[in-house]
């Protein structure tokens, strides 16, 4: 049985379920595997790690894959909201331990800090891009409103057009007008602010198991990230990890990182690659069997 973690179907569970399903695989799509009817056993012993789980009342399924689309989350119904809280931490606590555990391909397997923490902002990345290789927006992070003019003036100088004001913890981003200067200072009587060099139009890029997908050519800058952008995968542990590239001062750099790939953001043709590419991924062990039988 092939697994799709997901609360809602959205294209992606779609597409990747039909694709399955036109493979002649058996896949289900699963808002958690431990809401009754479900029976799900986890042992650890000295002989290793056994797992049980059945979806109903019938024998317990082999799982040959996992796709982790989005976290499971318990119904609140019927809880009262401490007791909801608890069970909810309980049962993410128990799953994200059981898919590290699993043997078989799990796409996205992913850390307890992304399992948490999947909307950081970009600027919680840097360090991580930085190691990888890959460019960034030049960015400062000051309380110091004299900094922060410097900060502009110094893009001004290098024929940057503006400066662009982030916000740290939702999608807001706006570019500073002259009459703004103000306001931020006031606001960082309180806390820093996020400041960073425009950008030009992004395009967005999909790893999916090692395999870098541009929507549209890339160009020959973009395709000198490709190491890079592997290299980001495999140190999230993501096999599914969506990026926008984008033009700024010093040449292309990284301006989104998305471990939850959104397929709207690709063109169709794009689209259909992905999903391709992601169910050769969970099909895997079910081809090798089939290859070896022949």
């Amino acid at each position: 049985m092939h697994l799709v973690l997901s609360q809602y179907r959205d294209a992606c569970c779609e597409g990747v379920l039909s694709r399955l399903a036109a493979r002649r695989l058996d896949a289900r799509l699963l808002t958690t595997p431990f809401e009754p009817p479900a029976r799900f056993t986890w042992r650890l012993d000295a002989h290793g790690v056994t797992t049980l789980l059945a979806l109903d009342d019938g024998p317990p399924l082999s799982v040959e894959s996992v796709f982790i689309r989005h976290v499971p989350w318990l119904d609140p119904g019927g809880w009262e909201p401490a007791d909801h809280a608890y069970m909810q931490s309980e049962m993410q606590a128990a799953l994200l331990a059981w898919l590290a555990a699993l043997p078989c391909p799990v796409v996205n397997r992913p850390s307890a800090a992304l399992w948490y923490r999947h909307g950081n902002p970009l600027l919680g990345w840097y360090p991580l891009l930085r190691r990888c290789g890959l460019p960034t927006p030049e960015t400062v992070l000051t309380d110091d409103a004299e900094a922060a003019r410097r900060f502009a003036a110094d893009l001004g100088a290098a024929g940057v057009p503006g400066t662009i004001c982030t916000s740290l913890t939702q999608e807001a981003a706006w570019l500073v007008g002259p009459g703004e200067w103000a306001g931020l200072a006031a606001v960082q009587t309180r806390t820093p602010i996020c400041l960073t060099e425009p950008h030009g139009a992004p395009r967005t890029a999909c790893v999916v198991g090692g395999e870098v997908i541009w929507d549209g050519a890339a160009s020959r800058e973009e395709a000198a990230l490709t190491a890079g952008l592997r290299r980001l995968a495999g140190e999230t542990g993501l096999d599914f990890l969506e990026v926008a590239v984008a033009p700024c001062r010093n040449g292309p750099a990284v301006v989104l990182v998305e471990p939850r790939p959104r397929l709207e953001h690709f063109s169709a043709g794009t689209q259909a690659t992905i999903l391709d590419a992601l169910t050769d991924l969970l099909a895997a062990p079910a081809r090798a069997v089939q290859e070896a039988a022949q």
